[in-house]
């Protein structure tokens, strides 16, 4: 994995990197009677070659969709 840039809100590892892009992933259990969540976070550190160009939410997943600028 290439230098990952520390970023001040993500509190998980890393899980992957992919065309400049940082995956990180964490599972937060649940306290008492609450629910497991899992917490995906992906981020890029500089020179900033993408931004966010469509985000879709499903009952069961979750699209992103990075552009390059031109």
């Amino acid at each position: 994995m290439a230098e990952v840039k520390e970023h001040p809100k993500v509190t998980s590892e890393p899980l992957y990197e992919f065309h400049g892009l940082e995956i990180y992933g964490v599972l937060k259990k649940a306290k008492k009677d609450g629910k497991d969540r899992v917490w995906i976070q992906i981020r890029q550190s500089n020179p900033k070659k993408y931004r966010v160009a469509a985000s879709l939410n499903y009952a069961r997943a979750v699209d992103v969709q990075f552009e390059k600028d031109k």
